[in-house]
This record gives C-alpha cells, sequence and structure tokens, in this order.
C-alpha cells in the first residue's frame, strides 16, 4: 500500500475526498493554514511517504532528501516551478501537474482586475463608503481604442485576448514560442512594454519568466500604463514595481498575489489575495482532475511526467512563513 501525504495551506479539501481509494492508499492529511502551516513538521513526521499531494510549497532537495522512498509528486497546481525538477530526475521521482482546471475562472479575474484599476472601483467604493459621493478625484480611463498587451499566450492568455475583443481594444501579446492568433498581433517584448496602455501577465513562471518585470522593463512601459497580473508573484521584481508606484513610474497595478505585504501602502493598486482561481466551478474541477491523476499513477497508467520544466527556487521575501502560486498559470 502507498502512503500518500496531502500538503495544504490553502483552501481546505474535503478528507474524505480519498476515501474510496482506501485499498490502495494511506492518507495523510496535513491540512493547516498560515501561521499554523510547518512543511518541516509535516515532512519530519512523513518520511516513508510514496505520493505527495501539493499545492505551492517549496520542495527543494532538502525536504525530498528525507523521503527515500518518494516516488511522485502531484501538484495541485498548473505550474510546478516550486519542486526541485533536477533532484526527482536524479531520483526517478516523477512530478505531475493539475492542467488546465482554471477554465475560464482566472482569465475572467484577470479582465476584472484591469476594469477594476482603470475605473478606480475600489477607491471609489471606499470613498462612497465614507459619505464622498462626489469622488471628483477619481476619473476612470476609458478601455475602448487601448492597446492591450498580454506576456504569455498560452490557454489563458488566449482566452483574457478574447474577452479583451469585445472593448474594442487593440490586442497583442508577447510568448517565447510562437502562436497563432486571428485577434492579437504577436510582438517582441520591448514593443509590447512600450506601447500598450494595459500590461497582463499570464504567463507560467520558468527561467525565461522570472522578474521579466524588472526595473528596466518598467521604465520601458508608459507613465500612464495599468500592470495586471494574475501569474505567480515572481515574475515580477514586486519591490522594483513598489517603488515605480511610489515614484509615480507606472500609472497603476492590480494584481492577485500570494505574498501582498509588499502592496498594502502603495498608491494606485488594487490587490487580491490569489483568488483569480477561485470559483465554485474550479474548485470542484481542480479536485477532480488530481484525483484523476492520482489514480491513474495507481493503476500504472502512462501519464506526462514534468521533471524536465525550470525549477525557480521560491524567493522567501523576508516575511514569515510564507510559500509561493499561480492561478495561472497561471
Amino acid at each position: 500500500m502507498k502512503k500518500c501525504l496531502i500538503l495544504n495551506n490553502r483552501e481546505p479539501i474535503p478528507e474524505d475526498h480519498l476515501q474510496d481509494l482506501n485499498d490502495q492508499l494511506e492518507s495523510v492529511w496535513y491540512q493547516k493554514t498560515e501561521p499554523g502551516f510547518s512543511l518541516d513538521e509535516a515532512v519530519t513526521a512523513n518520511p516513508d511517504t510514496h505520493i505527495i499531494i501539493t499545492t505551492y510549497m517549496n520542495l527543494t532537495a532538502d525536504y525530498l532528501q528525507q523521503m527515500p522512498q518518494l516516488e511522485a509528486i502531484i501538484a495541485t497546481t498548473i505550474s510546478t516551478h516550486f519542486i526541485d525538477s533536477g533532484y526527482c530526475r536524479e531520483h526517478g521521482i516523477q512530478i505531475f501537474n493539475t492542467e488546465n482546471y482554471t477554465g475560464s475562472s482566472v482569465a475572467e479575474h484577470a479582465v476584472a482586475l484591469m476594469m477594476a484599476g482603470m475605473r478606480k472601483i475600489p477607491a471609489i467604493d471606499h470613498e462612497v463608503r465614507q459619505g464622498n459621493t462626489d469622488c471628483f478625484d477619481f476619473p476612470g480611463i476609458e478601455m475602448a481604442g487601448k492597446t492591450a498587451g498580454i506576456i504569455g499566450f498560452g490557454n489563458i492568455g488566449r482566452y483574457v485576448a478574447q474577452l479583451l475583443s469585445g472593448f474594442n481594444m487593440r490586442l497583442q501579446y508577447y510568448n517565447r514560442s510562437p502562436r497563432d492568433s486571428l485577434i492579437a498581433e504577436g510582438v517582441d517584448l520591448e514593443t509590447l512594454l512600450a506601447t500598450s496602455d494595459v500590461v497582463l501577465m499570464t504567463t507560467p513562471l520558468n527561467n525565461d519568466s522570472h522578474h521579466v518585470i524588472d526595473a528596466d522593463a518598467l521604465k520601458r512601459m508608459k507613465p500612464s500604463a495599468l500592470l495586471v497580473n494574475i501569474s505567480p508573484d515572481d515574475v515580477m521584481d514586486m519591490a522594483a514595481v513598489r517603488d515605480a508606484l511610489h515614484t509615480g513610474q507606472i500609472g497603476g497595478v492590480a494584481l492577485d498575489l500570494l505574498v501582498v505585504d509588499f502592496f498594502l501602502e502603495t498608491p494606485n493598486t488594487v490587490l487580491t489575495s490569489r483568488r483569480a482561481w477561485y470559483t465554485h466551478e474550479c474548485f470542484s474541477r481542480r479536485i477532480h482532475q488530481w484525483k484523476s491523476t492520482l489514480e491513474a499513477y495507481l493503476e500504472g497508467r502512462q501519464q506526462q511526467s514534468l521533471n524536465s520544466l525550470d525549477f525557480v527556487p521560491i524567493k522567501d521575501y523576508g516575511l514569515q512563513d510564507k510559500e509561493t502560486e499561480s492561478n495561472h498559470e497561471k
């Protein structure tokens, strides 16, 4: 019988979800929200683990080597950048992800963030609740006729483009591998940054996308531009983005992040805490898909392993007990 360790410090998963596999699987659930979650504690208590089910956890070699019987890691996310793929390759540990579970949820959230940022909806809502119904200090920006640049043109990026096409916006995208589109123009990254009124990050985290938005990229953007992010936090140099907001180098940001602390005191900021994927439909779809991957593994069915993908170590940011997502992946 295989021992399966389920690591989760996010939205609680019903722990009866794997009961029908009890004859094949010993399931150990380690579900705690911050600050009670301890990856050290979970790993130390379960050295005989064969399979890990995990959301974003910094699974470096230091942790993985403590489980010498480990055979497979199933990420409940699209991205697997937080798993040490090099160690897994060397030790025959397979890595599986949960692909395309987001459906329309993440793309819709990206557009919602864009609209909230361009029309300053959170700021106006706050003022109205304080008794100011004039709100003359918060003029919005029309989307029609503006240029939206999408960095990362996979399933989510393409659906964002489809949604934005209804706003009569000019659409362009940058992707590291060729993509075809009937509604958006492929351009190089420098062109996208310099000419976009809205820059939307919909790329997975890898060695190419790590800090693709850094201080130099921010200097290339229009001073009125809005930066929208539903990708993993580390596609941005967070300190550089914060500095750009304080100096007025860009117009604003609308960000779906795990580590929101950097931006709590910055101007022209709309924040959600990794909620882009979180709909009733997506929550159910996600559980069904990673469980299907687990069942296929237990039955010995062939599946694509992602051991060859980039391993991008998660930055600590100096914040206590923070583990980095990706909606989406993004």
